[in-house]
């Protein structure tokens, strides 16, 4: 029994004391909840994203006119070296016979002495009328000989006829002499042989007559060289143009085929520029293979520019593209020929503004590029890629790259009608960064050249 009770206010304390922590807990709890709805709620504010400012140029796709760029020297078209046909001593030259002096055509370049040369000619001159009257004399022979001939055969027949009438009486009749029968044969053989002598003679004439003609004929060439070698005693200007180059003094003496000058006609220059392949067959549309050059493209129809490059000095030229030089499948290259014609200043046959030796760039006009962008080189990224904003946020855009003309670059890629180029210089640009785009009027809301897209 006295177990008993002593478990059962075992029990009532236990169950007190759990009774009591339950409410230290609900007591605790409600009082948190007092305090937590006493306290009053800090205001909300509103999340602000921050933007970047750029500049940009609307993406306009547009078919351009290809411009390919090349560059090569001018040099005359007509140039020729200048040598004396005949030797002997300069008594005369130009008075501007030295470098880059002008000269028209026709005038007087030099002067050789022609004393020999004369003294020749007229020795030629004497040889010709020498053939000619022997030629005369032959004929005139001819003529002299075939009347004796005549005339001797008369007489052959006269003397035959003596001859064998004497010498009938003679032995039938036994009527004269023998002497006079011997005479009569004597005179009648002596006869037959002169007849014999013309007819041999005759037969001579005509070839002797060929070749005292065949002998004219060498005294007349003679001759002519003889005096033509007077006439190149003088020398003259093929064209009006510059002097490239003189070697020659009065008093000096000079020999055959010696250099004696270069004349070069600076009123056509030729300037042969190297271009790409791919400028040549794909922007300006000549047609041929790349291991073999055929262009067929007329191409006269290629427009064509040459400025002047060197130093200070610039000229604008229309010119003519005038064929197609070579290809070089090694380097991949057609070599054109663009030719410049100049107007003379003052007819002196040259021009001061584009001249021998002058660097020039040579500027193609080719056929238009279909749905091409148009850029400032300097947003071209080396990764050839261009920085856009499309629905007010960046988007990096892959481009290939068609053409570079100065500070433009021309460039095609997937493109949007409401597509902006940025133009501004982004560092450590971020896609779909959010964007302003700064207003026409030059608004400034942020540098974006300092900004840093990751802020976003």
């Amino acid at each position: 029994m006295h177990i008993k009770i002593k478990n059962l206010k075992l029990s009532r304390k236990s169950l007190f004391i759990t009774v009591a922590c339950f409410l230290v807990i609900a007591f605790g709890i409600t009082g948190m909840n007092s305090l937590a709805a006493s306290k009053k709620e800090p205001d909300r504010k509103e999340t602000i994203i921050k933007k970047m400012s750029v500049t940009t140029i609307p993406a306009v796709e547009e078919d351009i006119p290809v411009s390919v760029t090349g560059y090569g020297q001018a040099n005359p078209v007509y140039i020729t070296e200048i040598s004396p046909q005949v030797s002997g001593r300069i008594i005369e030259k130009h008075i501007v016979l030295d470098e880059g002096g002008i000269v028209k055509k026709g005038d007087t370049l030099f002067k050789i002495d022609a004393t020999d040369y004369e003294i020749d000619a007229e020795k030629a001159e004497i040889r010709v009328r020498l053939q000619e009257n022997q030629i005369e004399q032959f004929k005139v022979s001819c003529e002299k000989d075939q009347g004796r001939l005549t005339a001797v055969k008369q007489n052959t027949a006269l003397a035959k006829s003596e001859f064998s009438r004497l010498k009938t009486l003679y032995e039938n009749d036994r009527v004269g002499t023998l002497s006079a029968v011997e005479e009569a044969e004597q005179s009648y053989n002596s006869l037959l042989d002169t007849e014999k002598s013309l007819e041999k003679t005759i037969d001579l004439y005509p070839l002797q007559i060929a070749e005292a003609q065949n002998n004219l004929a060498d005294a007349k060439s003679d001759l002519k060289t003889a005096r033509l070698n007077v006439k190149r005693c003088i020398v003259t200007a093929p064209f009006s143009g510059r002097i490239k180059e003189a070697s020659i003094e009065t008093g000096t003496y000079i020999t055959t085929g010696t250099l004696a000058l270069i004349l070069a006609d600076d009123r056509t220059l030729e300037i042969q520029v190297p271009l790409s392949d791919k400028d040549a067959f794909e922007f300006l549309g000549l047609q041929g293979g790349q291991e073999e050059a055929s262009p067929l493209t007329s191409l006269q129809q290629i427009e064509c520019r040459v400025e002047t490059v060197t130093g200070n000095v610039f000229a604008d030229f229309p010119a003519t593209l005038h064929r197609v030089v070579k290809y070089d499948s090694n380097s991949r290259t057609i070599w054109i020929a663009v030719r410049v014609i100049q107007e003379d200043i003052g007819n002196t046959g040259i021009s001061l503004s584009l001249m021998d030796g002058m660097f020039c760039k040579v500027f193609f006009k080719g056929k238009a590029l279909k749905d091409t962008v148009k850029i400032p080189a300097s947003i071209f990224n080396s990764d050839n890629t261009v920085y856009l904003v499309r629905d007010q946020k960046l988007k990096i855009l892959p481009v290939n790259k068609i053409m570079e003309d100065g500070d433009h670059v021309y460039v095609s890629g997937e493109f949007q009608s409401r597509d902006q180029i940025i133009t501004t210089t982004l560092a450590n640009p971020i896609e779909n960064t959010a964007l302003d785009i700064i207003n026409s009027d030059g608004q400034t809301v942020l540098n974006a050249a300092t900004a840093n897209a990751g802020e976003a």
